[in-house]
């Protein structure tokens, strides 16, 4: 059983990781392959990835609320204030059926660490060629823009890919504002992080009810992604704000290129 230290610092790190745009699923591969960690267990990661959820919440809720309002209005009308609700189904439908139609092969992709520390630097690519094009707002968006964000959020399941970085990118290479992206980003990876989430646990309940971790403990993993999550959307918005995101081009370079010389130096895959 981790100790209660343990179930904080986890917190911390998915909190940053995942919505940093480094790829927590990449610092996942390398610390199971390379360190020798192993998985904290379905029900704990279950744990940790709702309270990014709520991360987004306590930043976002309001717009969410009034998003769902406005579409509780007239939800039959794709048009109004209420449509970001229907561009925001449109981007989950995508990404869940996506992911649906390629799990196996994704999955598999768990298993390669040179691969992931590949894509990890292929992420740094994509961050460093992010761009404002038009800066338009979420009003402005149309059913291409949601779909095409829908498709770079699936493509994000592979390790090494980092989600809020490329679905960041796809919004801007759609047109929208940095800030505008950065909040359509944030919103999209609600349903999505959920969909995750209750996904494992569906699956392999069984096995996450095993571990019999201790309420005290899963509530701690809980605030403090919640806290690190909230610290590490704030952090993320600044930088996109002044336009620096490839920033963070730098990190996924290094940390990628180094763990692939380490995988080749050790004989791991």
């Amino acid at each position: 059983m981790p100790q209660s230290w343990q179930f904080a610092l986890l917190g911390i790190v998915q909190g940053l990781t995942e919505f940093l745009p480094v790829s927590s699923s990449a610092h996942l591969v390398f610390a199971e392959a390379l360190l020798g960690v192993q998985r904290v267990g379905v029900l704990l990661e279950a744990v940790v990835h709702v309270g990014t959820v709520a991360a987004v919440l306590v930043l976002y809720g309001r717009d969410l609320v009034s998003m769902f309002a406005a579409w509780a209005r007239a939800p039959r009308t794709a048009a109004g204030p209420g449509r970001a609700v229907w561009l925001l189904l449109w981007t989950t439908v995508v990404t869940g059926a996506l992911g649906f139609a390629f799990r196996e092969p994704l999955e598999a992709m768990f298993a390669s660490v040179r691969a992931t520390a590949l894509q990890l630097v292929l992420t740094g690519f994509v961050l460093w060629w992010a761009r404002e094009r038009e800066g338009r707002s979420l009003d402005a968006m149309t059913w291409a823009d949601a779909g095409w964000i829908g498709v770079a959020q699936a493509v994000a399941i592979v390790p090494g890919i980092s989600r809020s970085g490329i679905t960041i990118a796809a919004g801007l290479w759609r047109g929208l504002s940095r800030e505008e992206a950065a909040r359509y980003s944030f919103l999209a990876s609600v349903p999505a992080i959920l969909g995750a989430a209750g996904y494992s646990l569906a699956t392999e309940w069984g096995g996450a009810a095993a571990h019999g971790y201790g309420p005290g403990n899963l509530a701690l993993a809980f605030v403090t992604a919640l806290a690190s999550g909230v610290a590490a959307i704030l952090w993320l918005v600044a930088f996109v704000r002044r336009g620096q995101l490839r920033a963070f081009a730098y990190y996924c370079w290094v940390v990628g290129a180094a763990v692939f010389g380490l995988s080749v130096w050790k004989g791991v895959p």
